[in-house]
């Protein structure tokens, strides 16, 4: 059965997903995807009430007309699940919209807009500009998404309590902006860089290291992105970071013990180092 496109087009947005694809062309054709899948089904299009029945799926691409290749992105990286969340605003001329984006952190690089809830303007706020391209260029290059385990941890280590009051009611005079995970996205994207840099894995996690040493690196490497204020507790941060770091050292003693290749599933980022397999005689 042929299905003609529907009357009016709707332009789809970078990253948009098809179920938000689907909702705006309803909408644009004054009618709800409800009623276009009950004629569907009631013309034997679609046989299946499964919104992800194949048959409904490509009667929607037919009805917009555009093909399966505009939607391709990932629904999994290395077994990370994709979520999807609000795309950028201005990128959509202010209709909602939703989508997966593999290769974008918070931050819209093109209109310089926060991508948390709510949007806000990030103009007058470089440094968090500055961290989004380094998130792509050095983190979302390596397959570590925007809400993967390292992200999390980064917010964790840049919460107000310890970067300290001071500095971001310093930063929230200073630009003019309220949104406090945007003032701090700067630690957050520095926290997990280091999480996922090489050179500090291999010598934070090498189990033949005294762990003293690797303590005080860990302390050394936190304080260089959250300094020591009065207000601030960076010790906080050190010592979730040291959490993980632990964690990464059982596995690679692990994987020297069985003379097994390192195995990291949790936070997925001992990948990121190579250690040569002992093979036991």
């Amino acid at each position: 059965m042929r299905i003609a496109p529907l009357p009016v087009r709707t332009r789809r947005y970078h990253g948009e997903s098809l179920d938000s694809y689907i909702r705006r062309h309803a909408a644009r054709n004054h009618c709800r995807p409800s009623d276009i899948d009950r004629a569907l089904r009631e013309r034997g299009a679609v046989k299946s009430k499964n919104r992800r029945d194949p048959a409904r799926l490509q009667a929607w691409l037919d009805l917009a007309g555009i093909s399966a290749e505009r939607f391709t992105a990932p629904d999994y990286v290395l077994d990370q699940e994709v979520t999807e969340r609000i795309l950028c605003l201005r990128c959509t001329s202010g209709e909602p919209a939703r989508g997966k984006l593999t290769g974008i952190g918070l931050v819209c690089a093109r209109h310089r807009r926060w991508l948390g809830s709510p949007q806000i303007d990030l103009h007058g706020y470089s440094p968090a500009v500055a961290a989004e391209r380094h998130f792509r260029r050095h983190l979302a290059a390596r397959d570590v998404l925007h809400d993967s385990l390292p992200m999390l941890i980064g917010r964790e280590c840049a919460s107000p309590a310890i970067i300290g009051a001071s500095e971001i009611d310093r930063r929230r005079n200073e630009f003019g902006i309220g949104a406090v995970d945007a003032l701090t996205y700067p630690e957050h994207v520095k926290i997990a860089r280091l999480l996922c840099l090489p050179g500090f894995l291999c010598a934070a996690t090498d189990p033949d290291t005294d762990s003293a040493w690797r303590s005080s690196l860990v302390a050394r490497e936190v304080e260089k992105i959250i300094p020591a204020r009065d207000d601030a507790d960076s010790w906080r941060a050190t010592n979730r970071v040291w959490t993980t770091i632990s964690h990464l050292t059982a596995r690679r003693r692990d994987a020297r013990i069985y003379g097994v290749p390192m195995r990291d599933t949790y936070y997925s980022i001992l990948r990121f180092i190579q250690e040569p397999v002992e093979v036991q005689p």
